[in-house]
């Protein structure tokens, strides 16, 4: 049992040391939300890109955010905006399957966790 533990240990201290802290605990957290990792606000979304393209742009607009250009097609969408203090807002969108997109959201060039999570919750409104 004692030999397990120290594995166990041993094993988290080396994840933890590679950087892969936040896999980790993204793992353990299951589908229970968003992960944050490297300043981005990274997601999965039961809903296909045109759709949760729609979400995301009408969520920032409920935010009152600065739309400065945005795309999208059935596999991918990008939506760019600008915040009042200059920050920009970057939404990357990529289909995983016909009825399921990986969402990523950045604010700022070092990312703001706070507000990534805000512009999901307001887009997740129109889902």
């Amino acid at each position: 049992m004692k030999r397990k533990v120290s594995f166990y240990v041993l094993m988290l201290a080396a994840l933890i040391s590679t950087g892969c802290a936040a896999l980790v605990v993204g793992a353990g957290a299951g589908a229970a939300g968003a992960l944050w990792y490297n300043g981005k606000l990274k997601d999965t979304i039961s809903a296909p890109v045109p759709k949760v393209y729609e979400a995301m742009t009408a969520g920032m607009k409920d935010l009152k955010i600065e739309i400065t250009g945005s795309k999208a097609d059935s596999l991918e969408g990008h939506v760019y905006g600008r915040l009042a203090n200059g920050d920009k807002v970057l939404i990357d969108l990529r289909s995983l399957n016909s009825s399921t997109t990986g969402a990523t959201i950045r604010v700022g060039v070092f990312g703001n966790k706070e507000l990534s999570q805000r512009i999901l919750a307001a887009a997740r409104k129109h889902l």
